[in-house]
């Protein structure tokens, strides 16, 4: 894993400050860096934190995460492209009790506690693990030679439809 890049989230959402880099996918951490879906490790992964208030005058950080990612097919088992581009909207809160009735009054808020330091790293590892298709498959894959190998081999549970129909 590289260096973690370390913020202050309250300092970054009060000033409103804006922050945006890139890391490999090889440099992260290896629930990343070695996911099975990867085809191709060595990828960019663009991202763009900015911070501020929102109309309630809750702290936020703006995360925006995208990549061009080769994932492999799990019907061909061959390399395909998955766009990646994720936004999300984290708020901050300074207390336990705040976050729980926010996330209940809300139910599709991203929150979270406010900490002393940040790892945007882990911010952009959580969402690309979130935005990765549990099992990728182009849509429109040349999986038709696997219908032509079935068709030639006879179906197994005929010979127990023909047993049952000649009770």
């Amino acid at each position: 894993m590289s260096d973690p890049i370390l913020i202050d989230p309250q300092a970054v959402a009060v000033q409103a400050r804006h922050l945006e880099g890139q890391i490999r996918l090889s440099q992260m951490d290896e629930r990343v860096a070695r996911h099975e879906c990867l085809a191709e490790r060595q990828t960019p992964v663009d991202f763009a934190l900015q911070g501020g208030r929102d109309k309630r005058q809750r702290l936020y950080l703006d995360l925006s995460v995208s990549a061009q990612l080769s994932l492999i097919c799990q019907r061909c088992m061959q390399p395909m492209l998955f766009e990646l581009n994720e936004q999300a909207r984290i708020v901050l809160f300074d207390s336990e009790a705040a976050l729980d009735e926010a996330m209940a009054a809300e139910e599709e808020l991203e929150g979270m506690l406010l900490v002393p330091e940040l790892d945007v790293g882990a911010l952009v590892e959580d969402q690309i693990l979130m935005a990765l298709p549990y099992a990728p498959c182009h849509p429109d894959c040349e999986h038709g030679k696997l219908a032509e190998i079935n068709q030639d081999r006879p179906n197994p549970f005929a010979a127990l439809a023909a047993l049952k129909n000649g009770r």
